[in-house]
């Protein structure tokens, strides 16, 4: 059947509730003349007079319409319900429907409207209906769509319009854009003209839809043509001229949406005129608050597209805008005044610009110099006016906000604002001057004022606001101080000297008179001047901008400074660091870190600075260097302190720049100065006699002085000294190590700390020079040359044929660096091994130690299987050690059989692990199922976050993989850079107890190990706690012949002196006797002594110093506390555990307690009572 059967089917006749002709006998007579050739009209003449006659027989009268959709809606349900139902019954139902909706009251199928809808679409979903009831069908969606409901069609209109504007956007660079655009156009038009010459009920639909058309416009406006963009923009001039709200706000909307799309063209001439009609047309006492923050907003988007598009047409209007925003700014609300804030810094930003600037300093000095010629002012200058007018008293209230407005016009303007801004800058001056200590708004004043400093410089800034030095004190702008210290970058050194420095003298002659007159106060103020003076030091050599040409007046001044008055020296030296700071940064590329944000004026003063200006500075600084060694030398050697060490730091600062003769000459002569005093200090040791112990005592404590004094010149040289030197210092620096003086002692392991510290530096950057060669032929690789980066680690390889051991120990681990960071390489790595294995067959421990990195990086980078390949070799190598290396690595090598056994199995290093070794993997075997066993036995958090812990992998470590210390951590990516902390702070308490009673043990035996073969490496972390944990140790063990032992009555047991000194004798001759390490490990040789058990809680005082050597008890000391009886600070109150916190309280309570009980008694009563007590005590055992 073709759906050409529903032609003629059509019925227009709207619904009209006065009719009284039955729908159903229309139809029959419409169709009855081809009721005998159509099939389907007779299906529906048929259903017609079923429902006609069912609703007569049911006494319905009249058969009207509505009865009529009841019976349609009956049936096709029961049809829709019965699957053995008839297509033409349900093609008849549905048309019938289609034919029956328009003719009902809208009312009446609104209320139905769900019912219907549901009803037709189960109907169409059933599959039974053909062409004609699917035609039917879909007329009766569209009928109902089109019956309104108020509460949604806002939504169906809003998505209208999403629509179109999807089309418009599609039609873009098409030929159907204009058309599309001509009808949007068009139809505004149309609507305007209908509006404007209608009256009541039309003119109101009008405007209504004209606010419809506005909608649609908000989203498809900058999707239409050039020209009826254009063409639209004019018609909403207009519009706003009605000065209606609800247009104004749809203009708006429209109008933010174009200008917030940067890519969308549009006519800047119009759009610029929309933009200032909009500024006039919003009454700031009218609008609302939120409707002026969005026009504030608006004209900020939308000038800045103008002056993008058109420069000459932004300008012309900017002082007309700004003026509109000021009206915002000053409307109360706080949202306005914070959009209105915001879109007059953003345009201030984006609009001005240096030849706005010029235009506007050019007509001034003109109309300066021709004072009888008057001209209107420039754009630039009402731009001043207004944003000047922010700080007057109507803006009270606003000042915060305005501050930064005023703030980002200074930094526009650059040093022109003295000029357009200078009178600004006055009133901010009194502003200050009159405001009252609690001024709510002086940090913004301030930071406005430092603005105007940073953006003029200095010279220009006191030239308007003089400090007035020479006046008297009460006039001096002493509140400009702090500011000209934290805002000044970018000055000149000359001036500095020339016009503040020069001061200072005045002011020092008018101190010294005021103190002769007796006015000590006045005379204390004067002197606070000088300081503050001397404290812009810093500011005027950041970044200065003749350095170069000013430095050698400054050096002048500084030299005596230095000399005659030491408060000056971190100001002065402080000053120094940042010249040579900064410039060394702008040469060498890196950044200096700088205090505070960045700033328009620093980033003027950075951009001032390049290579040839800092190698011009640096020269000039170059060439000063030996005098202030000199200077900065004697200053150190004769003050008694230096704050911060500042005179060091500044020593190291030009040793870093200055030329190398120059550094090693004085470096030697330093040298000479300090053999000279050890000389010295042996003499007067080898002469001390008895007689002299007072005498001796002063000299050697200035001489001690003097020798650590010129170790720290030396080590201040360092960042200036070569290997000669370096080596020299480190000869010197050994016999200081074994000096009696304590003092010298802890002088000379700073001494090595900073040495190594140094060393590392320059180690990092060559292992970072070595990785970046081989970046370049790897890149060099990828781009078509194969084998570069492999010729590259054959060349380093190259180097293990060196003589030295040092240089045969660099080149395994710059081979192990290129190993770790590029795993082509691995392959050629394993190319290494037995020449690896034979370097360890010799007995320098520097080599061993390189070769067991290099070792360490293969096991960890190699998956399983290629380590498979070389267990054999591996194992074989590892385990063939002379004799006189192999208890030193012992540790090293378990650890990576270790490795091994992780990574290819036990049974895998057990098949090739030699007979004789079998015990040590037998231990491997244990240690790793205990772990296993530990691991398993910690909570759930615990194990999480261990496994998250060690699944991170940091960068390359030098000591963890080159370090010799024994105790290693199990874990094959430990020591390569991967760690499990937190699974260790969650141990057990009795492996903590396990943990700390072999600490005891093992690690006393290799912190005596370490101490025996090398110097402890100060800045590996891991190492020094270790250390201190041992050095704790046997403090404890030794202090512990020094604690009091107590009697069965609880008495205390004061031994004499000389006894306890005959015991300490007798103790040190038998550990003579012994070995360092069984002394703390052997259990034996402990248990003949009847020693008291050191206390848990760790060290405890004694107080033996007041204990009486003719009878018992304690005795008053002059000079001395009275003595006392206390608790001892226990560190188990600080443990993270309860049950060592709780043991620790218990103790405490005991006291508490005891203290109760003998409240109120005297000494001696109290004493009776613990004598018979402990004598009973006695007599019942």
């Amino acid at each position: 059947m073709e759906v050409t059967t529903m032609e003629g089917l059509e019925i227009n006749q709207p619904y009209n509730h006065e009719s009284d002709i039955d729908f159903c006998i229309s139809i029959l007579n419409k169709f009855t003349p081809t009721s005998s050739s159509n099939e389907f009209h007779q299906h529906l003449c048929k259903i017609i007079g079923e429902i006609s006659q069912e609703l007569t027989d049911r006494h319905v009268s009249p058969l009207s319409n509505i009865a009529y959709l009841g019976a349609i809606i009956s049936s096709l349900d029961n049809l829709v319900l019965d699957p053995t139902s008839s297509t033409p019954s349900l093609d008849a139902l549905v048309v019938f429907l289609s034919l029956i909706l328009p003719t009902v009251s809208p009312g009446i199928v609104s209320r139905k409207k769900t019912l219907l809808l549901d009803l037709v679409a189960r109907v169409l979903r059933s599959g039974r209906v053909s062409e004609n009831g699917l035609v039917a069908g879909f007329k009766c969606f569209s009928q109902l769509l089109l019956i309104r409901d108020s509460s949604c069609w806002d939504d169906v209109r809003r998505q209208s319009h999403t629509c179109i504007r999807d089309v418009l956007q599609s039609f873009q660079g098409s030929s159907f854009l204009p058309s599309a655009s001509e009808g949007f156009t068009n139809m505004l038009e149309k609507l305007l003209l209908f509006t404007g010459s209608s009256k009541g009920a039309s003119a109101e639909k009008g405007a209504q839809e004209i606010l419809h058309v506005l909608e649609a416009l908000k989203d498809c406006l900058p999707y239409l043509s050039m020209k009826n963009k254009t063409c639209i923009l004019k018609h909403y001039k207009t519009l706003l001229g009605l000065r209606k709200p609800l247009v104004t706000r749809r203009i708006s909307d429209s109008l933010n949406i174009l200008c917030l799309q940067p890519t969308v063209e549009v006519n800047p001439e119009v759009l610029v005129d929309v933009l200032s009609l909009l500024a006039v047309s919003n009454p700031v006492d009218e609008t609302s608050a939120d409707g002026l923050a969005f026009t504030a907003r608006l004209l900020d988007v939308g000038m800045t597209k103008v002056h993008n598009l058109n420069r000459e047409i932004c300008v012309d209007k900017l002082p007309l805008v700004l003026s509109s925003l000021q009206d915002v700014f000053g409307s109360g609300f706080e949202g306005a005044k914070l959009a209105a804030t915001e879109a007059m810094k953003n345009l201030i930003q984006a609009c001005i610009d240096e030849d706005l600037i010029k235009e506007g300093v050019t007509r001034i000095k003109n109309t300066t110099d021709l004072k009888n010629k008057k001209s209107a002012p420039s754009v630039i200058e009402k731009l001043c006016a207004t944003i000047g007018s922010l700080i007057d008293n109507r803006y009270r209230d606003e000042w915060d906000m305005a501050f930064q407005v005023v703030a980002a016009m200074f930094d526009k303007l650059g040093d022109s604002s003295c000029v357009l801004m200078k009178g600004t800058l006055e009133n901010l001056a009194n502003i200050e001057k009159e405001s009252d200590e609690n001024f709510p708004e002086r940090k913004q004043l301030h930071e406005c004022v430092g603005s105007a400093l940073g953006a003029m410089g200095p010279e220009l800034f006191l030239s308007i606001l003089p400090l007035k030095l020479q006046a008297d004190i009460s006039e001096i702008n002493d509140w400009l101080f702090p500011i000209l210290k934290q805002y000044t970058v970018g000055a000149r050194l000359g001036f500095y000297v020339e016009s503040l420095l020069v001061a200072v003298e005045f002011l020092k002659e008018k101190s010294q008179k005021l103190k002769l007159e007796g006015r000590i106060q006045l005379s204390r103020v004067v002197d606070s001047v000088i300081y503050h003076i001397w404290s812009l030091l810093p500011a005027f050599c950041n970044y200065s901008s003749d350095t170069a040409e000013s430095f050698k007046l400054l050096k002048k001044v500084l030299h005596m400074a230095l000399v005659g008055e030491p408060d000056l020296h971190g100001i002065i030296c402080s000053s120094l660091q940042i010249l040579i700071q900064q410039n060394k940064c702008v040469l060498e590329g890196t950044s200096y870190l700088q205090r505070g944000k960045p700033t328009a004026s620093s980033e003027r003063a950075i951009s001032c600075y390049n290579k040839v200006v800092a190698s011009a500075n640096l020269a000039e600084l170059r060439s000063s260097a030996l005098d202030f060694f000199k200077a900065l030398s004697e200053v150190y050697q004769k003050s008694s302190k230096d704050p911060g060490g500042s005179l060091l730091a500044t020593l190291g600062a030009f040793a870093s720049i200055a030329d190398k003769p120059i550094v090693s000459g004085f470096f030697k002569t330093v040298m000479t100065k300090l053999l000279i005093a050890t000389q010295r200090a042996g003499r007067m040791e080898n002469s001390t006699s008895s007689m002299q112990i007072d005498k001796s005592s002063s000299d050697n404590n200035s001489l001690s002085r003097e020798r650590a004094q010129l170790f720290d010149l030396a080590v201040s040289l360092l960042p200036g000294l070569g290997i000669e030197e370096t080596e020299l210092l480190y000869s010197a620096m050994k016999p200081a190590l074994k000096d009696v003086d304590g003092s010298i002692q802890k002088k000379a392991y700073k001494v090595l700390s900073m040495v190594l510290k140094a060393n590392k530096k320059t180690r990092n950057r060559a292992y970072d020079v070595l990785v970046q060669i081989g970046r370049a032929f790897e890149d060099e690789d990828n781009s078509g040359k194969k084998g570069r980066l492999l010729q590259f680690f054959d060349m380093v390889a190259g180097c293990l044929v060196g003589e030295s051991p040092h240089m045969i120990s660099a080149a395994v681990k710059g081979l192990a660096r290129l190993t770790y960071e590029f795993s082509d390489l691995l392959s050629a790595a394993y190319q290494v091994l037995p020449l690896s294995f034979l370097l360890l067959q010799r007995k320098n421990k520097e080599i061993i130690k390189a070769n067991l990195g290099l070792l360490k990086v293969l096991v960890a980078k190699s998956q399983s299987e290629n380590l498979s390949n070389h267990l054999n070799v591996m194992v074989e190598g590892l385990l063939k050690w002379p004799c006189e290396t192999k208890n030193h690595f012992k540790a090293k090598v378990k650890h990576l059989l270790e490795m091994l056994v992780k990574k290819c199995g036990l049974d895998a290093v057990k098949a090739v692990m030699p007979e004789e070794h079998m015990k040590l993997l037998t231990n491997i075997r244990k240690i790793k199922e205990r772990r296993e066993k530990k691991f398993a036995a910690s909570s759930e958090t615990g194990s999480y976050l261990s496994k998250a812990t060690t699944s991170r992998r940091s960068e390359w470590g030098h000591t963890k993989i080159f370090s010799d210390f024994g105790e290693e951590t199990s874990d094959a990516e430990t020591s390569i850079g991967r760690r499990s902390m937190l699974s260790s702070k969650m141990k057990s308490n009795a492996s903590s107890l396990r943990k700390t009673t072999k600490s005891g043990k093992t690690l006393s035996e290799d912190f005596l190990h370490q101490i025996e073969d090398e110097p402890l490496d100060l800045l590996d972390q891991r190492k020094t706690r270790l250390a201190l944990r041992s050095g704790s140790h046997l403090k404890r063990k030794h202090d512990s012949d020094d604690e009091l032992e107590v009697d069965e009555d609880g008495k205390l047991i004061i031994p004499d002196e000389g006894k306890q000194k005959k015991m300490h004798s007798s103790d040190h001759d038998s550990d003579d006797e012994r070995s360092e390490v069984a002394s703390f490990v052997s259990k034996k040789s402990n248990k003949g002594q009847k020693r008291r058990k050191t206390s848990e809680s760790g060290w405890a005082y004694t107080g033996k110093e007041y204990s009486s050597k003719k009878a018992r008890g304690d005795v008053k000391k002059k000079g001395k506390l009275e003595p006392y009886a206390y608790w001892p600070l226990d560190r188990k109150m600080l443990s993270r555990r309860p049950e060592h916190r709780a043991s620790a309280r218990r103790g405490m309570a005991s006291v508490v307690k005891l203290t109760k009980r003998l409240e109120g008694k005297s000494v001696a009563s109290a004493l009776a009572d613990k004598g018979s007590k402990s004598k009973k005590a006695h007599k019942k055992r």
